[in-house]
C-alpha cells in the first residue's frame, strides 16, 4: 500500500506538472498571436507562423482554445486580447454545456431569480460583439488591391456619391476622364467633367498608399453606382442617352469604362471588410460583375457587341477569378456568422436583443446559380483547378440540383460523353450555356470525330442537315454549314431531305475523303478545336428568347430556378403506364427519332458519341 501511495503521489505531480507546461504553451501561443494581430498580421499569414514557429496547427489551436483561429482573429478585432480570450472561453465550454443541458431538461423547470436573470443579460451584453465580426480570410487580387492596413482595422466609407468633387477634378486636370463623364459640348481635346455622371476611377494600390474615409464610398453608395452604370451604360452601344456627350460606341468601349468602374466598386467594399464581407451590398455587387464579365464573353465574342479585336479574353477571365474569390468567402462566412448566431441565441437563451443587423448576414438567393457558373467556368478554361474547387464544396451544395446540373455536365465532357454534353448545352439556361461555350466547339468537333470514326466508310453515309444541326447544337443553318466545311464535310442541298440538305460523310478512297482530316489526322481524339471564334448561334438563339434586357441578365433575372412541380397522383394503374410511355416516347424523340428515321438519314446519334454504327437498310 505504501509503495501505491508513492506511486499515486508520483502520478499526481506528472499531471500537474503537464497541465502547467500546457497553461504556459498556451499562453505563449496567445501572447504571440495577439502580438503579430496588433501589428496588422492577417489570417492566412497567421496560420503558417503558428504552425512554423511554434508547431501550433489548427487542430491544436482548436485543442488549446476551443475555437478555430479565424473566430479568435475576429473577437480580436472587435473586443481585444480579453475580449478575444473570453468569447473563446464562452464557446468551448458550449460543448461541455450540452450533458449539462440534457440534465437540466429531465428535471422540473426552475425559475430564474431576479439576480440570475440580470447575471444572464449582462452575459450576453458582453459577448453580443462576437457576432459583429466574420471569420474569413482576407482577399486581396493578383495585381496589387488593397486589404487591411496594419494600423487600426478596416476603414468606413463616409462618400455618399459615385465620385468625389476632389477625385473627378483632379482627373480632369490630368485628362483621365471618360467619354462618358464629359459635359455636354465639351472640347474633346480638353474635356470637362460632368460631376452628375462622373464615377471614381480605378486606382492600383502601392505601398505608400493611404486609404482615407472620405475618400472611399459607403456600402449604398457602391450599389447606386453599380446600378446606374448597368442601367445607363451597359447597352449604350444600341440605346444612347441624350444626356451623353458622346452618341455612338462600340460594345467594347462601354465595356472597357464598365469593368474599370466595377472594379473600383469592389476596391472599395473590400477596404471595408470585415462589416462589409456578409453585408447585402458585397454579394450583390460581386455577383453582378460575374454575370456582366459573363454576358461580356458572349457580346465581344461577336453576338451583337461590335469590333473585337481589342477584347483580351484572358483580361476577362482574370476579372472573373478576381470576382469568384471574395464572393465565395462572403457566401462562407455569411453561413458561418448565421451559424454563430444561432449557437449563441441558444446558449444566452435567446437573449440576444432584436434583428437590427439582419442586412449584414445576407445569404443570397443567387448562391446555388452562381456555384453552377463557376463550376462550369472551371471547366471550360480551368480544369485543372476543378477538382480542387470541387473537393471543398459541402454536401449540401454539391446535391443542390443547380450545381448538380453543372457536375452532371463536366462529368459527361470528362468521361468523352458528347452527345449527352451538347444536348445539356441545348437544355441549358443562357448564362450557363455561356459558362459552356468555352469547350463547346471543342464537344462539337470531338462528336463529329467518333462519327467519322464509326459510320461505314467503304459504302459511304449521310445525315440530314437538320439532324446533324440537333446534335451538334447549332440553331443557324449558316453556322452548321460553316462548321461542316471548315473540316472538309460536304453539304448537298436537297430539298426533299430534312432541313434542306444532306451532310455527307465520304466514301472511302474518293477526295473527298482524302481531304477529311477527322479521317486522315489518325486515330487521336482532337485536342483543340481550330474553327475560329465568334458568334456561336445557340447563344445568340438563348439570348433572344430570353427576352431580356442586358440589365435584367446582370441583375439575376436570367439566373436558373427550381421549379416545384405540381405531382399528379392517377386514379388507375393505366395511368401510370400510359404517362410512362409517354415519358419514354419523349425521351426518345429528345435522343433523335425513331430507329427507322436514323436508317433513312444513313446515321445513328449512337455513333456519333462514339459507339458502333450500324448499316443502313
Amino acid at each position: 500500500g505504501k509503495g501505491k501511495g508513492k506511486a499515486g503521489s508520483k502520478d499526481d505531480d506528472q499531471d500537474i506538472h503537464q497541465r502547467g507546461c500546457f497553461e504556459d504553451f498556451r499562453e505563449s501561443a496567445r501572447k504571440y498571436l495577439n502580438d503579430r494581430l496588433a501589428s496588422g498580421g492577417r489570417q492566412k499569414e497567421l496560420t503558417e507562423e503558428l504552425q512554423r514557429n511554434l508547431n501550433v496547427n489548427a487542430k491544436r489551436f482548436r485543442q488549446f482554445f476551443g475555437v478555430s483561429i479565424g473566430q479568435y482573429i475576429a473577437a480580436f478585432h472587435q473586443a481585444g486580447p480579453e475580449g478575444a480570450l473570453k468569447a473563446a472561453e464562452i464557446l468551448a465550454a458550449k460543448a461541455s454545456a450540452g450533458q449539462a443541458q440534457a440534465q437540466l431538461r429531465a428535471g422540473p423547470a426552475k425559475s430564474l431569480t431576479q439576480g440570475e436573470q440580470e447575471m444572464r443579460e449582462r452575459r450576453a451584453q458582453r459577448f453580443q460583439s462576437h457576432l459583429e465580426v466574420t471569420p474569413v480570410s482576407m482577399v486581396s487580387f493578383n495585381d496589387g488591391e488593397p486589404t487591411f492596413s496594419g494600423d487600426g482595422g478596416p476603414i468606413v466609407g463616409e462618400l455618399a456619391e459615385m465620385s468625389s468633387r476632389e477625385e473627378a477634378k483632379e482627373r480632369e486636370m490630368t485628362r483621365q476622364l471618360d467619354k462618358f463623364e464629359w459635359k455636354q459640348g465639351t472640347d474633346p481635346k480638353h474635356p470637362e467633367v460632368n460631376l452628375a455622371l462622373a464615377c471614381k476611377k480605378y486606382q492600383r494600390s502601392s505601398a505608400d498608399k493611404a486609404y482615407r474615409s472620405s475618400d472611399v464610398r459607403n456600402l449604398d453608395a457602391c450599389w447606386r453606382t453599380m446600378e446606374y452604370l448597368m442601367t445607363e451604360l451597359l447597352d449604350f452601344d444600341i440605346n444612347p442617352k441624350p444626356k451623353y456627350a458622346v452618341q455612338s460606341v462600340h460594345y467594347i468601349e462601354v465595356y472597357s469604362f464598365l469593368r474599370d468602374r466595377t472594379r473600383a466598386c469592389r476596391v472599395d467594399l473590400h477596404l471595408q471588410q470585415p462589416k462589409s464581407t456578409t453585408h447585402r451590398c458585397f454579394a450583390e455587387t460581386h455577383e453582378c460583375c460575374l454575370r456582366f464579365e459573363m454576358l461580356s464573353m458572349f457580346l465581344l465574342a461577336g453576338g451583337t457587341g461590335g469590333s473585337t479585336e481589342k477584347y483580351d479574353v484572358k483580361l476577362g477571365l482574370k476579372a472573373i477569378s478576381q470576382t469568384i474569390e471574395p464572393l465565395l468567402n462572403s457566401y462562407q462566412a455569411a453561413r458561418e456568422k448565421q451559424f454563430a448566431r444561432s449557437i449563441l441565441a441558444e446558449a444566452m437563451g435567446g437573449l440576444l436583443g432584436g434583428d437590427d443587423d439582419v442586412d449584414e448576414e445576407y445569404l443570397s438567393p443567387f448562391e446555388m446559380a452562381i456555384h453552377r457558373y463557376i463550376i462550369l467556368l472551371l471547366m471550360s478554361f480551368s480544369a485543372e483547378g476543378l477538382l480542387s474547387h470541387l473537393a471543398k464544396l459541402s454536401r449540401d451544395i454539391v446535391s443542390h440540383p443547380l450545381v448538380s446540373f453543372a457536375i452532371q455536365v463536366f462529368g459527361a465532357f470528362s468521361t468523352d460523353d458528347y452527345g449527352r454534353f451538347l444536348r445539356m448545352y441545348r437544355q441549358a439556361d443562357f448564362l450557363t450555356a455561356v459558362a459552356m461555350s468555352g469547350v463547346a466547339d471543342l464537344a462539337r468537333v470531338r462528336a463529329l470525330f467518333f462519327l467519322a470514326r464509326t459510320y461505314p466508310q467503304p459504302v459511304g453515309d449521310r445525315i440530314s442537315l437538320e439532324r446533324i444541326k440537333t446534335f451538334l447544337a447549332f440553331t443557324s443553318d449558316e453556322h452548321a454549314r460553316s462548321f461542316l466545311a471548315f473540316h472538309r464535310i460536304r453539304v448537298q442541298d436537297d430539298s426533299a431531305a430534312d432541313g434542306g440538305a444532306w451532310v455527307v460523310l465520304p466514301k472511302k478512297g474518293t477526295p473527298e475523303a482524302a481531304a477529311c482530316p477527322l479521317l486522315t489526322g489518325g486515330a487521336k481524339i482532337p485536342e483543340k478545336c481550330e474553327y475560329p471564334q465568334g458568334a456561336d448561334s445557340m447563344l445568340v438563339a438563348k439570348f433572344q428568347a430570353s427576352g431580356l434586357s442586358r440589365a435584367d441578365i446582370v441583375f439575376g433575372s436570367a439566373d436558373p430556378v427550381i421549379e416545384v412541380e405540381a405531382v399528379v397522383v392517377p386514379d388507375e394503374a393505366t395511368d401510370v403506364g400510359a404517362a410512362e410511355g409517354d415519358s419514354a416516347a419523349a425521351e426518345a424523340a429528345e435522343a433523335g427519332g425513331d430507329t427507322a428515321d436514323w436508317a433513312d438519314g444513313g446515321g445513328d446519334e449512337a455513333a456519333a458519341a462514339g459507339g458502333e454504327a450500324e448499316t443502313p437498310a
